[in-house]
C-alpha cells in the first residue's frame, strides 16, 4: 500500500519530532510560571489587624516544593519523552538554584533560562490551618518581567526553532504572552495557551494587561486548554451570551470564536472535552481508589496532551490523545506536588495498559526507557550511562538537605559548636567512615572529637563519655543499627547530648537521641540499596555542621593552620 501524502507528512514529523530541533532547540519550548512554595504551619490564620502564630514556637517553615504552571507541564511532557526546555528569568537566589537543581532531574532543559543578581525567582507563602484551610500570598518575581521587549531580547530566536511553543495566562505578562505567540506563529511553530485563571482575575487581580491583549492571545494560539470556568468566561469575553449546559457545547463554542485548531477542557472529575473544527469528543476520567494531592493535575493533563502533540500535530484521534492526558492527570493525582516522581512514567503505562489508540501507543512506545534516565540517549555507552544517572540520583538527593528542618538543625549546631569536651562519632559500615572523617574534620578546627566504632561502646568505650561535657553524633541511615542504638539509649540514660544523623526522623535511633537530623524527605535512592545517595546526604550534612560550627564559634584560616601545618594546606595558610 502506498502512503498519503498526509500521512507520509504526519510520518516524517513524528520522526523528527523524536529529537531536539537541529539547532539544538527541545522540541517543545513553554514560557511561564516556575516557583518555590513555602509552607508554614499555623494554628489559625489571622484575620486583617490581629496576630497570628506558628503551630511550633521552635519552627516556621515546614518545607519547600517547586512547581509552577508552565515547569509542571513541562516536566510531565518529558516524563514521556518529548525534549522540554523551560524559558524564564530567575534569581541566582537560593529558590532559582533550588528550581535549576529539579529541572535537571526532571530533565527540562535550563539552557534557556536567564540567571542574574539582578532577578528574584518567583515564590508563594503558603500558611495551613490545621483544618487544611490555607491563605496563599505569592511573589511571581522575574516572570513578572517576561514583558514584549523581554522576549525579543532573550526568547524570541529558540522560540522560532521549537516544533511547540506554550505559555500561560497565569503569571507572564500578556504583552510578554502575545509576543511569544505571534513569533511561534510567524514560523510555523504550533502554539499552545494554558488558560489558567480566568480573564477577570488575569485582568483585575493579577493585573497582567488589559482585556484586549487577554483575547488577542486567545486568537492568535493553535490550542488552547482551559478549565471550565475559564472557558466560560472568555466565550462571555469574546461576544457569546448564552449558557451552555453541556461541556462539548462550550468546547465548540469557544473553538468556533477563537479560531483554535483544538480546544481541550478539562472538567476534574468530568473527564475532558477536546474539539477541532470537525468533532468532539468527551472522555471520562480514569477511576482513582485514592486521591494523594490533585495539585496540578491540569498542568500534567496539559503534558500528555503535548505528548500527543509532539508525536502526531495533525492527529484526528481525539479520544486516544484524551486519555493520554487524563492517564498523565492522574498519576499526578497520585504523588504529592504537582510535578512528577520516579513513579510517575510507569503509573502512565499502567493507567493505559491494553490501550487500542494508535496514538497513544505510539507515545508509550516512544517515552524513555523506565529503567534509563528521561531524556538519555539510547545509543550512549551503558557505563556512562550508569554514571550520569548515578550523579542525577546523587543532585536529587541533595536537594532535600536544603529542607532540613530549622529547629533540628539549630539543636545540632548549638550542641556541636557549645560543647566543652570531646565530639564522639560513630557509625557501623559505610556510615562509620562518614562519621571517623567527621571526627578528623572537627579536629582540625580545633574541636577535640574521635571516633568510636559502634560496635566498641559497649565493650568498655562508654567510660571515656563524660555526661554534661562531651557530644555523642551516630551516624545510620536506616536508623535501626542495634549497635549504635543501645550505645544511645545508655549514653542518654546517664544524661548526656546524642545527636542522631538518620534518613527518618521516625526510627528507632531518632527516638534513642536527644536531637535528630533527619534528611530522607522520600527521593534517597540507593543504587540497589548500596549506600550511596545516603552517604553522600551524611557527608553533606557533616560539611554543613563543620561550616555552621565555624562561624558560630569565630574561627579563621589562622586557627585550622595552628592544627594543619602540614600538607598542601598548611603551606597555603602560612
Amino acid at each position: 500500500a502506498i502512503s498519503s501524502p498526509d500521512s507520509m507528512l504526519r510520518g516524517a514529523r513524528r520522526l523528527l519530532s523524536t529529537h531536539t530541533t537541529s539547532s539544538g532547540v527541545p522540541a517543545l519550548l513553554g514560557c511561564g510560571s516556575n516557583v518555590v512554595d513555602r509552607f508554614f504551619l499555623v494554628r489559625a490564620l489571622p484575620k486583617p489587624g490581629e496576630k497570628g502564630f506558628f503551630a511550633s514556637p521552635l519552627k516556621t517553615l515546614e518545607k519547600s516544593v517547586v512547581g509552577g504552571v508552565t515547569l509542571n507541564h513541562l516536566a510531565w511532557a518529558s516524563q514521556l519523552g518529548v525534549p522540554s526546555g523551560l524559558l524564564a528569568l530567575q534569581g541566582d537566589d537560593a529558590s532559582g538554584k533550588l528550581v535549576r537543581a529539579a529541572m535537571a532531574r526532571l530533565h527540562v532543559a535550563t539552557s534557556f533560562v536567564q540567571v542574574s543578581p539582578a532577578y528574584t525567582t518567583a515564590e508563594s507563602y503558603v500558611f495551613l490551618q490545621p483544618d487544611g484551610e490555607r491563605s496563599i500570598i505569592m511573589a511571581s518575581g522575574a516572570t513578572s518581567l517576561i514583558d514584549q521587549k523581554i522576549v525579543q531580547q532573550h526568547f524570541a530566536s529558540p522560540v522560532r526553532s521549537a516544533q511547540i511553543l506554550s505559555t500561560e495566562i497565569s503569571q507572564v505578562p500578556l504583552s510578554g504572552v502575545l509576543e511569544l505567540l505571534r513569533t511561534a506563529k510567524a514560523q510555523g511553530v504550533l502554539t499552545v495557551l494554558d488558560v489558567d485563571v480566568s480573564p477577570s482575575v488575569a485582568v483585575n487581580e493579577a493585573r497582567l494587561g488589559t482585556m484586549e491583549e487577554l483575547l488577542q492571545c486567545v486568537l492568535e494560539a493553535d490550542v488552547l486548554k482551559p478549565a471550565k470556568h475559564a472557558a466560560q468566561d472568555v466565550v462571555a469575553a469574546l461576544g457569546a451570551s448564552r449558557a451552555y449546559k453541556h461541556a462539548g457545547d462550550l468546547a465548540q463554542q469557544l473553538r468556533e470564536l477563537s479560531g483554535a485548531r483544538l480546544v481541550a477542557l478539562t472538567g476534574g472529575s468530568e473527564g475532558c472535552t477536546l474539539a477541532t473544527e470537525n468533532k468532539h469528543a468527551v472522555v471520562p476520567p480514569f477511576a482513582l481508589q485514592t486521591v494523594v494531592d490533585a495539585t496540578g493535575a491540569g498542568d500534567a493533563f496539559l503534558g500528555g496532551l503535548l505528548a500527543g502533540l509532539h508525536h502526531d500535530p495533525q492527529t484526528t484521534d481525539l479520544e486516544g490523545l484524551g486519555r493520554l492526558a487524563n492517564a498523565t492527570g492522574a498519576a499526578n493525582c497520585c504523588v504529592l506536588g504537582a510535578l512528577p516522581d520516579h513513579t510517575a512514567s510507569q503509573r502512565i503505562q499502567d493507567f493505559l495498559q491494553g490501550e487500542q489508540s494508535a496514538l497513544v501507543r505510539q507515545v508509550l512506545a516512544a517515552a524513555p526507557d523506565l529503567t534509563k534516565a528521561a531524556g538519555q540517549d539510547s545509543n550512549e555507552d551503558p557505563v556512562v550511562c550508569s554514571v550520569r544517572q548515578s550523579y542525577e540520583r546523587d543532585s536529587a538527593a541533595l536537594q532535600q538537605v536544603c529542607q532540613l528542618a530549622a529547629d533540628q538543625i539549630k539543636a545540632a549546631v548549638s550542641a556541636l559548636a557549645q560543647c566543652q569536651g570531646r565530639v564522639f562519632t560513630s557509625g557501623l559500615g559505610k556510615s562509620g567512615f562518614v562519621a571517623a572523617r567527621f571526627a578528623a574534620s572537627l579536629s582540625s578546627i580545633g574541636v577535640p572529637a574521635q571516633f568510636v566504632h559502634a560496635s566498641e561502646w559497649t565493650h568498655g568505650d562508654i567510660g571515656a563519655y563524660r555526661a554534661g561535657q562531651d557530644v555523642a553524633v551516630f551516624f545510620s541511615h536506616s536508623g535501626s543499627t542495634a549497635e549504635c542504638i543501645q550505645a544511645a539509649l545508655v549514653l542518654k540514660e546517664r544524661g548526656g547530648q546524642v545527636l542522631s544523623v538518620v534518613g527518618q526522623e521516625k526510627s528507632t535511633l531518632g527516638a534513642a537521641s536527644t536531637s535528630v537530623l533527619a534528611y530522607d524527605k522520600g527521593a534517597v535512592s540507593d543504587h540497589i540499596h548500596a549506600p550511596t545517595a545516603s552517604v553522600v546526604l551524611q557527608e553533606a550534612i557533616s560539611n554543613a555542621l563543620l561550616c555552621a560550627v565555624v562561624d558560630v564559634r569565630g574561627l579563621t584560616a589562622q586557627d585550622l593552620q595552628r592544627n594543619h601545618p602540614g600538607g598542601a594546606i598548611g603551606r597555603l595558610l602560612v
